[in-house]
């Protein structure tokens, strides 16, 4: 049986020998210290003010992608701080990685010190009025805080309701450099090393401070040279553990830095001097350089590389100009320093092409109870107070696919520019009605995460938690996935193209174990899955090719809207009704049509017959609010 299998296999792979538990080696932690944002251009104080990354920002997250894609680094887990630029710079760096499916954890201990009554002041500005070495005191002695903000300062963190769920003494009015450090460190402790201890690497895309503490708790670092201890913008720094999780030295060669045991995946400064003189070159020549020609938006190892080739380049005119010290070990003691679109054609998985019906089809009538918009006030719904709990759902903006009209499923496509635009005014729609949100759902698909992202970025609200499931994919079309309709329809007919489209329980040919559209060979997602029962047939077979045990879930190879509703309507009522909705919470859902409709179909009682008649536009906000019962659309 599933479970008997499950049993030898977690036999087989947890012990050892003499039945003692196998060890396993630690994975990596990479820090990383998010782009430069607005207010770091300027000089200004920002600790938990929000200011955005700016475009030098954004190429330095892309250039650390590459530099991790350039070294082998995988990370199985993400944390991140509550503030916008780590944020974006988390999700930068994912789809450099090509992995937005990560699970990325969203914490308010790793965001920046807060500077108190110093934040929104330029630094100089700063220094003037109250003296350089007041200031310079308050940014560099470890102890030592500004004068705290007032509670009705603009910028105090307790009127910002991100952080709703912090009790009052865990908001701060002001800290110091140890108290910044502090924060971090149980983040640490029960959270990120017990991650590293599991075999999992893991990335931290945080804030100068924040880093410095967690680096101070690893290397054991003590008070006085802790203030020799920096992050430059945008290097990865890497450590690595051995079985105890004491960081191991840095290899010969490699770039350190005082007082820490881990290793820069490049020279600081570097790229931001390249990035600088490509500016200065972009000013005589236009276009020179950093100007993007996309033909496409599909992220590619290749394309990675030959951008990061050309950065190093770049970095590279700039070294020879460098007058090297022949002292120079390569351990770097560096001074501290204080301080992440587009509506357009669907998004075609095709099934929202059921609208080609024979002349013959009968057509069922639905009942949604929709909601209408209020005629005397138009682009306004009165369709509750903004804080009722609801459910929206936002089908993904449309992709290269279905501008090509291609069956898509579980392939994973980004959003084409057009689909950019569907998903910044779902957000922008949303905002403009007043709606607010709590927590996101989406799929493990690239192109809903990415509607998830550019929704709540319009929304300002970056910092909610995004929880990802593949239980919202999209259908699997099976041997269909890739084709097109006319494709199919020469190979297989237009009556069976038909039935398989129509069908409310007709599954498309399976696709081979073997093939590159099985979801099971996505082994970078596969080991996420453990609500799926295992396939004996599939571990046998695996297991006798690799010669070793390979336990293997049962992924789909090819489903029916019946199929693919089997999976989102349980989600929906065991997964986010208990934990969210019951709560009052308010949704976001960013999912694909066929996922959403079949939780519509629970919703709304929509009979099997009507399904196919149910069309949800990409990128427009339906409304299901949990009190009245009832969709509204926006």
């Amino acid at each position: 049986s599933d479970a008997t299998l499950g049993k030898v296999a977690t036999v087989a792979l947890g012990n050892g020998k003499n039945g003692r538990s196998r060890k396993v080696k630690p994975g990596s932690l990479i820090l990383l210290r998010c782009g430069e944002s607005e207010w770091t251009k300027t000089g200004r104080f920002t600790g938990w003010a929000d200011p955005d990354l700016i475009r030098e920002g954004v190429l330095e997250v892309e250039h650390a992608g590459r530099l991790l894609l350039s070294e082998g680094y995988e990370p199985d887990i993400i944390y991140t701080s509550r503030l916008k630029r780590a944020v974006k710079s988390t999700w930068t760096i994912v789809n450099a990685l090509n992995a937005p499916f990560l699970p990325v954890f969203k914490s308010w201990r790793l965001n920046e010190r807060n500077y108190g009554a110093l934040t929104g002041l330029k630094k100089m500005d700063a220094a003037k009025t109250l003296g350089m070495e007041v200031v310079q005191a308050w940014r560099n002695s470890l102890k030592a805080r500004p004068p705290p903000m007032k509670k009705d300062d603009p910028y105090f963190p307790g009127n910002d309701r991100r952080y709703d769920d912090l009790t009052e003494d865990q908001i701060p009015l002001t800290e110091s450099l140890m108290d910044c450090m502090q924060r971090a460190r149980p983040l640490w402790e029960y959270g990120i090393s017990r991650e590293i201890k599991k075999g999992n690497n893991v990335l931290v895309v945080a804030h100068t401070n924040t880093l410095r503490g967690l680096m101070k708790v690893i290397d054991n670092i003590s008070e006085d040279d802790i203030q020799e201890v920096s992050m430059p913008s945008a290097i990865p720094f890497v450590y690595k553990f051995d079985y105890n999780m004491k960081p191991l030295p840095p290899e010969k060669g490699k770039i350190s830095q005082a007082h820490t045991s881990g290793v820069f995946l490049e020279k600081p400064g570097l790229l931001k001097e390249a990035l600088r003189r490509s500016e200065e070159w972009n000013q005589v020549i236009p276009g020179s350089y950093g100007q993007k020609v996309e033909t496409s938006r599909v992220t590619t190892l290749e394309k990675s590389l030959l951008k990061l080739k050309e950065d190093q380049e770049a970095e590279a005119r700039y070294r020879d100009r460098m007058i090297v010290d022949p002292n120079d070990d390569g351990r770097l003691t560096l001074t501290s320093d204080a301080n992440g679109a587009p509506s357009a054609p669907m998004e075609e998985e095709i099934d929202s092409k059921f609208e080609d019906f024979d002349n013959q089809t009968t057509e069922a009538e639905i009942t949604l109870n929709i909601q209408k918009p209020d005629e005397e006030s138009p682009g306004i719904v009165k369709q509750g107070d903004s804080k009722d709990p609801v459910v929206v759902f936002v089908r993904h903006g449309r992709t290269p696919h279905n501008q090509l009209g291609l069956f898509t499923g579980w392939e994973d496509p980004p959003l084409a520019p057009d689909g950019i635009e569907d998903a910044r005014n779902a957000g922008r729609l949303l905002k403009m009605h007043g709606f607010e949100f709590d927590v996101v759902y989406t799929s493990w698909l690239t192109r809903a995460i990415e509607t998830a992202w550019y929704c709540i970025d319009e929304m300002d609200a970056c910092w909610l938690p995004m929880v990802k499931s593949w239980r919202l994919n999209e259908r699997m079309y099976g041997a269909l996935t890739g084709k097109s309709k006319q494709m199919i329809a020469n190979e297989y007919g237009e009556d069976q193209l038909k039935k398989w489209r129509r069908g409310f329980k007709i599954q498309p040919p399976p696709v081979s174990s073997y093939s590159l559209s099985y979801p099971g060979n996505d082994y970078r997602r596969t080991k996420y899955v453990k609500d799926l029962r295992i396939s004996l047939t599939e571990t046998i077979n695996r297991s006798l090719e690799a010669k070793r045990l390979q336990v293997h879930r049962k992924f789909p190879k090819t489903e029916s809207l019946w199929d693919c509703m089997q999976r989102s309507i349980p989600f929906y009522t065991q997964r986010i009704v208990p934990e969210a909705v019951n709560k009052g919470k308010r949704v976001l859902i960013t999912s694909h049509e066929n996922a959403i409709r079949g939780i519509l179909m629970h919703l709304c009682d929509i009979p099997e017959e009507a399904m196919n008649q149910l069309h949800l536009p990409n990128g427009l906000p339906l409304v299901y609010n949990v009190k009245r019962k009832c969709i509204t659309l926006l």
